[in-house]
């Protein structure tokens, strides 16, 4: 059964190619710093996902990969274009369609401004949400998965939090 829900904010992504699309931009060297180092403290502090539900842009990509390098054992990365540049309203639908996971640990990764959204939505805090943000919720009962009510907000990462 699911007990942890994390959102994460896409890693820090280059602007130094204005022939890019948005969806092809990729990580810069700070967002390539960044993933790995969410995911060694996910893992450190026992939250690391089994499975990754990720919007299909190049910088979810390489976050969902460079965040993965860093958590051992087998982990599943599941791409959405629904989830580039989504909604809450929009990622809750792929989620319903999808189904509850069979998993322990689930992420969706995406972008903001839907990811900031979801965080306020499930937290109800208002927090700043840069690039790499990563929430942590926790299971509090066996309702609705999708209901913010059923988490309780449990830990937000910051990447700058994390440099040495």
């Amino acid at each position: 059964m699911l007990t942890h829900l994390l959102l994460m904010r896409h890693a820090k992504s280059s602007w130094n190619d204005p022939n890019q699309t948005d969806h092809e931009r990729p990580l810069n060297a700070r967002g390539r710093r960044a993933a790995p180092a969410v995911g060694q403290a996910l893992h450190a502090r026992g939250y690391a996902p089994q499975v990754i539900w990720a919007s299909n842009s190049k910088r979810t990509r390489e976050t969902a990969l460079h965040l993965i390098r860093a958590i051992p054992g087998a982990q599943r990365i599941d791409y959405y274009s629904e989830f580039y540049h989504a909604s809450p309203s929009d990622v809750f639908a792929v989620a319903r369609r999808e189904g509850e996971p069979d998993v322990e640990r689930l992420m969706w990764l995406g972008h903001n401004p839907g990811w900031g959204d979801m965080h306020a939505q499930f937290t109800g805090r208002y927090d700043d949400y840069p690039t790499g943000a990563c929430t942590v919720l926790e299971r509090t009962h066996e309702g609705d998965w999708l209901n913010p009510d059923s988490w309780k907000f449990v830990d937000l990462i910051l990447p700058r939090l994390l440099e040495a």
